[in-house]
C-alpha cells in the first residue's frame, strides 16, 4: 500500500514473517518504509508470539491491505 494512503488510528490486514497467518492492526505511527502497528486480531495459532512482542510490530508499506 502508498505510504500516502496509510492513516495514523486506522485499522488494516497486515502480514508478518514472524506471524504464521495475517492479522488485523492499527498504525500507530508512520515511518519512512513502514509503520508501527498494535495487533488488534489475530488467528489462535500465533497469540502467544504476539504477546511475546506486546502486541506490536513493525511492518512495511508493502505488507499492510485496507480492509
Amino acid at each position: 500500500m502508498e505510504a500516502d494512503l496509510i492513516v495514523v488510528g486506522n485499522t488494516y490486514q497486515c502480514a508478518s514473517p514472524l506471524l504464521e497467518e495475517c492479522f488485523k492492526g492499527k498504525v500507530e505511527k508512520l515511518y519512512d518504509l513502514s509503520a508501527l502497528v498494535e495487533v488488534r486480531d489475530s488467528s489462535q495459532i500465533d497469540t502467544t508470539r504476539v504477546q511475546e512482542l506486546n502486541k506490536r510490530l513493525v511492518i512495511p508499506f508493502s505488507q499492510i491491505v485496507e480492509i
